[in-house]
This record gives structure tokens, sequence and C-alpha cells, in this order.
């Protein structure tokens, strides 16, 4: 057997020794801690001010960029809205009422109430504004109405319908032909619409001669008023030339068919 300490071969007298290598001992080496220095730890806090700068930075351009895309797509919508309000508006000024186009018996208007009558508060400043200018000039002008409604409408055409039958002695079929021509039947008549204005004077004699009925034919159009039915416009209006009925169109458009010779029908 080996001996594990030795082994003797007795050839040459040369001898063996083998000798069992010895454990080797490991130092666990730990790492030795990172100690910063005074200009490491400026560096370092400069840098986490500079990220912080940054963030806020980015945060705050965020915010500003986002109001000013609603403040454009709030002011597109107002934009919108206003042009959307003001088409409305137009389209109601320059609405025609007869009898191709009848209002329903329950349509109101946003009225005001002034001194004596009712009006579509679309033309209340103009109309004032008229008025006092008339007086400024010493125009004896005054409303006589506005605003009718359904109710009253029919009550003032069958009172004129009646009287031309019983006075007249016309037929039923010749008092409404004749009563059409002077007062609409009720959904018929635009002053349901609140923009038709009837004017008087205390002036003597008819109105169509009288200094004011002059004074509005010259000036209405400034404050967007037009002769509802004059006289050569009654073959398109189908009604009697009438000088005391003007109708509020807004200015624009009072200048424009004023001075194209136009009249609202259809």
């Amino acid at each position: 057997m080996y001996n594990r300490r030795s082994y003797n071969r007795g050839r040459r007298g040369m001898t063996f020794k083998f000798k069992t290598p010895k454990r080797r001992k490991f130092r666990s080496i730990a790492p030795s801690p990172i100690t910063n220095s005074g200009g490491s730890a400026a560096r370092l806090n400069i840098a986490r001010i500079v990220i912080i700068v940054l963030i806020a930075a980015v945060i705050v351009a965020a915010i500003v960029i986002g109001m000013n895309i609603f403040g454009n797509t709030a002011d597109r919508a107002t934009s919108s809205d206003y042009a959307n309000s003001e088409k409305s508006h137009n389209a109601e000024l320059l609405r025609v009422v007869n009898k191709s186009n009848p209002l329903d018996k329950n349509y109101v208007p946003e009225l005001v109430d002034k001194d004596g009558y009712r009006l579509n508060v679309l033309a209340e400043n103009s109309l004032d504004k008229l008025l006092s200018k008339a007086k400024k000039d010493g125009v004896s002008l005054y409303v006589k109405y506005a605003y009718v409604s359904y109710d009253e409408q029919k009550k003032l055409y069958d009172t004129e319908y009646k009287s031309l039958i019983k006075n007249e002695g016309l037929t039923e079929v010749k008092a409404q032909a004749k009563t059409n021509l002077t007062i609409p039947q009720a959904g018929r008549s635009e002053f349901q619409t609140g923009l038709m204005v009837s004017f008087r004077s205390q002036e003597k004699g008819k109105f169509k001669n009288s200094k004011a009925s002059d004074w509005l034919f010259k000036n209405a159009k400034e404050y967007g008023f037009v002769l509802r039915y004059p006289e050569d416009k009654e073959a398109e209006t189908s009604m009697n030339a009438n000088f005391k009925s003007y109708r509020y169109v807004g200015k624009e458009n009072a200048e424009v068919m004023q001075s194209c010779s136009l009249t609202l029908f259809t």
C-alpha cells in the first residue's frame, strides 16, 4: 500500500515523498467605502438642481401650451357661436310673413314693453334712436302700435271683413279679397314678428303727405327700417301701399334695400 506521506523505492535509492497540500486560507475583502470629497458633493447637488429645474420647465411649458390650446379652442367656439347667432338674427330680420309663409298661432318673439306698445327686442335700440332723432329734428313722430298677436290680428281682420259686408254690401268673397289688401289674416301679418311698426303723427292731413312721412323715408334706413309696402311694389307684396308701416331689417339690409329699391316678398 501507498503511504501518503512517503513512498520508498529501492531502485537506485530514490525516495519519493508525497506531501498533502495545505489548505489555503482566503480572506474576505470588503470594498472600502467611497468617500466623496467636498467638490464631488457640490457637483452632485448642482446636477440635482439642474434636473429639478428642467422638470419644472417642462411642466410649465406643458401648462402654457395647454392653456393656449384651450384658449384658442374657446375663442374659436365663441367666434362660431357669435357667427351662428348673427346668422340666426339676420334670418329673423329678413323673414317674410304672408300667405305662403305663415307664422304659427303660438309664435311669440322676445318682446320688450315700451310706452303703450310691445316690440321685438332686436329693434328696440334702433327705434329709440330713430324717435329721438326725429324729435331733435322737430318732427312729430310716434308709434301707434308694433307687435300684434295672432288673436289680436284675427279680431282686426274679422272686424274689417264684417264691416265691408255690412256697410258696403260686398259679398263674402269680395269682402275677403278687399280686406286682404289692407289687413293680413292672422298668422300672415309681419306685425306678429314684433319687427313691424305703425307710425303716427300729430300733423293734420294724411300721413302720406306729412313732414313725418318725408322724414321717415329719408332717414329710416339709417336706423335699419324700410317702408314695408311702397306704392311701386304692390304687385310683389300683394298689399296696398301703406306709408305708416315700417319694417326693421337691420341697418346694412335697409341701406341695400333702399338704394336698390328692393322689398321683402316671396
